[in-house]
């Protein structure tokens, strides 16, 4: 009986070591997959900007042409009407036999009226105003203002982007969008976390980096228009 008891003893303790090795080589693949490989931060910020509307600009409005006012016409005397050569009139032949009751009569001639000649004058009529087309826009420098300023606050975010040394050593890992608001003259307005990673040590580090950047570029140049920007900002492990 003893042998038998001193047999279950020692299969049960060799048991016990299998399990606790078993545990051990465990604990250490759970350790090389999970230690912190070497990060980089990423460099992916498509930010998505929506300016204020802006007011065009009205329309230059042309004053009419004068028109010119059409010139006197003087009119013309009319035409006398010459009237036509007669003809000579016909010798009378001289009279055999006279007789005292005949009288020899020569026919009248009925010489029409020759027509009057009219003039017709043709008044001119108004020179029609020719449509001046308006001047095309000139090239907007408020446009090329906007754009340098955008392109410097993403070039600060891309400088100063820093991985959270809470969240790197916990393998934390997330896209974070942030939304900002910008007065005409660079200040922010508003910040706040539009979607969030689900970490808050990086929620937090991406809000603190567009304030940085905003008040960095606030500095030296200014959007010229109000701005409403959504920035998101990806905070994931890479291989070096």
């Amino acid at each position: 009986m003893n042998a038998t008891v001193s047999h279950r003893l020692h299969w049960h303790d060799w048991g016990r070591s299998v399990v606790l090795h078993a545990a051990l080589v465990a604990a250490l693949a759970w350790g090389v997959a999970h230690s912190p490989a070497p990060v980089s931060p990423s460099t992916r910020l498509d930010m998505a900007i929506q300016w204020a509307a802006e007011q065009p600009p009205e329309p230059a409005v042309q004053p009419p042409s004068p028109v010119p006012a059409p010139p006197e016409v003087k009119p013309q005397p009319p035409a006398r009407a010459r009237s036509a050569p007669q003809p000579p009139a016909p010798p009378v032949a001289p009279t055999i036999q006279p007789f005292p009751d005949a009288v020899a009569t020569a026919a009248d001639t009925v010489i029409p009226a020759a027509p009057v000649a009219t003039v017709a004058t043709e008044v001119p009529r108004a020179a029609t105003p020719a449509v001046v087309a308006p001047a095309p826009p000139s090239a907007n420098p408020l446009a090329a203002q906007q754009a340098r300023w955008e392109g410097l606050l993403e070039a600060a975010l891309l400088k100063h982007k820093q991985y959270p040394l809470v969240a790197r050593r916990m393998g934390q890992e997330g896209l974070v969008t942030v939304e900002a608001h910008f007065s005409a003259q660079g200040e922010l307005l508003d910040c706040f976390v539009a979607t969030g990673s689900g970490f808050k040590a990086l929620d937090e580090a991406a809000l603190q980096l567009v304030r940085q950047a905003a008040d960095l570029v606030r500095a030296t140049h200014k959007p010229g228009r109000v701005a409403q920007l959504r920035i998101p900002i990806a905070y994931e492990f890479k291989e070096s």
